[in-house]
């Protein structure tokens, strides 16, 4: 994964509702987001929050996905691989199915 976070974060955001369509759920069903982002050299090593929310307004409060998760955005000092700018953690939580009446 490289690019700048914008790219990085779009690509994350994709990947997401990949894994969670192969459950049964949506993005809608996210109620809770970490985001961790390291410092950009592009950006005098400052985290680019304005990158990473420009990729997230793709997925999240659109007229076709108007649900907006809790969400924690933090600068950290590196991420695991090389070139990595973005990575993301979220909880998501499905309503349970309406119990069956008894009689």
């Amino acid at each position: 994964m490289y690019g700048d976070t914008k790219t990085q974060a779009a690509s994350v955001f994709g990947k997401l509702s990949d894994a969670l369509k192969a459950q049964g759920m949506t993005l809608a069903d996210v109620v809770m987001m970490r985001v961790y982002l390291a410092g950009d050299p592009a950006n005098d090593g400052k985290m680019d929050f304005k990158g990473m929310m420009a990729a997230y307004t793709q997925f999240f409060g659109t007229a076709d996905q108007p649900n907006k998760p809790a969400r924690v955005t933090v600068q950290v000092a590196s991420l695991v691989g090389p070139g990595m700018l973005c990575e993301i953690e979220v909880q998501a939580a499905r309503k349970p199915a309406a119990a069956k009446r008894r009689k």
